[in-house]
């Protein structure tokens, strides 16, 4: 009797350290790449995702087009261990600090 406890437990313990915990770094979904208007001519782009934003490391020069209208796309992406700031243009059009937002690593990115 006491051997079939061993084995019940050995197995519980088995499944239980067995299982595997599948953390992938990478979050995907639809966002928009939005400008952040820091001074005439300097801007910032930035990517909105989940009501969050984001500064991408590496968005392709077919996104940085100086628009009102926000670019939708499909983006993969990886958040890094980074902050950046991100400024806005005072009354004098000084770029002056608003926010530091996390930065990412796009992995994969399309137009919608």
């Amino acid at each position: 009797m006491k051997i079939y406890k061993f084995k019940t437990l050995l197995f519980l313990l088995f499944l239980i350290f067995s299982c595997e915990n599948n953390m992938d770094p990478n979050r995907e979904g639809t966002a928009e790449v939005v400008i952040s208007v820091a001074s005439r001519g300097f801007y910032q782009f930035l990517i909105k995702f989940d009501d969050d934003l984001y500064y991408p490391e590496n968005l392709p020069e077919e996104f940085k087009v100086v628009s009102q209208e926000p670019i939708p796309a499909n983006i993969k992406f990886r958040l890094l261990d980074d902050q950046e700031d991100i400024f806005q243009p005072a009354p004098n059009d000084v770029p002056v600090f608003l926010m530091s937002v996390p930065v990412i690593k796009i992995v994969s990115i399309k137009k919608i």
